[in-house]
């Protein structure tokens, strides 16, 4: 019969010990491996803006839009900033901004915000049609230039694999690209209040 001596049991025990503590400390030091989000870079261009709303993706031509809003306040002799505001909306009553998607609220004028609703039944791009040549947002992207425009998309929460997919497309064109995400009812807001959104 082998008869280990206590001696050896003691050695043989501590030794696994020690092993099993070297393990436990190198796992417990071991450093983690580090990976950043993308950070976003300010960038000297000119935004240009995309909505992605109900799954479809809507171009902001806010030039046009904006274009339209200074021309009207022109025409009727009015200043957003008029302390009578009764008289500035009345004066507005009736009157329509609008294009192929958006029509502007008139009461945010009152803040000097351009607030931009959608225009009922209108209706953007698909998932599926965007990697077409012929789409609209392909004809947006190619007119655009990658050296003085980038692109904001400003996301709703029902549309985030379309904006991830229009996101890729931009970016292999070789666009600039930053986002925002926009709650469900809330009117697409531009105005002195708002930060400039980087890209990255």
């Amino acid at each position: 019969m082998l008869i280990v001596s206590f001696c050896d049991i003691v050695t043989i025990t501590t030794a696994a010990m020690f092993f099993a503590m070297l393990i436990t400390v190198q796992e417990a030091v071991k450093i983690p491996v580090y990976r950043p989000t993308t950070r976003a870079r300010m960038v000297n261009k000119q935004e240009v803006f995309f909505e992605c709303r109900q799954n479809e993706l809507f171009y902001v031509d806010k030039d046009d839009v904006d274009d339209q809003l200074v021309k009207l306040l022109s025409m009727l002799g009015l200043d957003a900033r008029s302390s009578n505001t009764s008289e500035f909306l009345k004066a507005l009553q009736g009157r329509v901004v609008s294009n192929a998607y958006y029509t502007i609220n008139s009461r945010y004028l009152l803040h000097n915000v351009m607030a931009l609703e959608p225009l009922a039944g209108s209706h953007g791009e698909k998932l599926n049609v965007l990697e077409n040549n012929s789409s609209a947002f392909q004809k947006v992207l190619h007119r655009l230039n990658v050296n003085k425009q980038f692109i904001v998309f400003l996301v709703r929460d029902d549309s985030f694999e379309l904006f991830h997919k229009a996101r890729k497309l931009a970016d292999a064109v070789g666009f600039d690209i930053g986002w925002e995400y926009f709650g469900g009812g809330e009117p697409l807001q531009f105005g002195p209040g708002g930060t400039k959104i980087p890209g990255g």
